[in-house]
């Protein structure tokens, strides 16, 4: 098994119901469920695409170092 980076997410409700989940690190990393775990689990889904695709693609992959270093800097802003 590999091992998987846990990237920080925002899971809100939609406007036309359900539930959508981003994933901010990765760009275009977005998901839609209608329930919680339909859009968790989608979630997961659309990571590992976005992953692949960078890759194949030789795009950078962020870390969990990089993650928590960027979250770090934004809340020692406010």
């Amino acid at each position: 098994m590999k091992d998987r980076i846990k990237y920080p997410i925002i899971i809100y409700p939609a406007d036309e119901g359900g539930y959508v989940a981003e994933v901010p690190t990765l760009k275009g990393c977005i998901a839609q469920g209608e329930t919680i775990q339909e859009c968790l689990s989608e979630l997961e889904t659309v990571i590992s695409l976005w992953i692949e695709t960078a890759r194949k693609n030789k795009f950078k992959i962020p870390t969990a170092n990089s993650v928590i270093r960027k979250i770090k800097t934004i809340s020692t802003n406010y």
